[in-house]
């Protein structure tokens, strides 16, 4: 892995991580779902006995609900451990990434590194911020920036039980 894929990867375990919690919440939802069309049916049932076909909605919806508990909550529960791992990677990422960064002489690179490896920021954004062109930017400033970063890096990737060996 170099050092730019580094980096990139700690982007991309942002997005990762935003889309694992994003499908976590949407399952938590539907649960919810399921278990609000199982109370108004309740409700609107409340002291009324009445014998349905096999096909009726309240069957679907009691169906939906015995299977919920074990297999949305396992799901959910997966889903967390899932998410919890990718943190401590990310975390650990960025620690390597920011230690590796403050040791960088030149102030622009650790802007330049910071915002957008660490912080996610556009490149057009860093361009405007930092008051160059984003062409500036990602043709000359990067390139040094990440040859400053890579130099120092290198030290961190001797490690034989690095973090680097760890794949997402």
């Amino acid at each position: 892995m170099t050092a730019e894929q580094f980096l990139n990867s700690i982007r991309g375990l942002d997005c990762e991580i935003t889309a694992l919690e994003a499908e976590r919440v949407r399952m938590t939802e539907r649960r919810r779902d399921l278990l609000d069309q199982a109370e108004n049916i309740g409700a609107a049932l409340s002291g009324v006995s009445v014998r349905h076909g096999v096909s009726s909605k309240v069957e679907s919806i009691g169906i939906q609900l015995a299977d919920l508990p074990v297999d949305i909550t396992k799901r959910l529960n997966d889903y967390q451990r899932r998410i919890n791992r990718q943190i401590d990677l990310l975390v650990d990422r960025k620690q390597v990434a920011l230690d590796t960064i403050e040791r960088i002489e030149d102030a622009r690179y650790r802007a330049l590194l910071t915002l957008r490896y660490i912080n996610g920021y556009k490149w057009v954004t860093i361009a405007d911020m930092m008051g160059y062109t984003d062409t500036y930017l990602r043709d000359d400033l990067k390139i040094q920036a990440l040859a400053a970063f890579t130099t120092l890096w290198q030290n961190y990737r001797q490690k034989p039980t690095d973090i680097f060996a760890k794949q997402c």
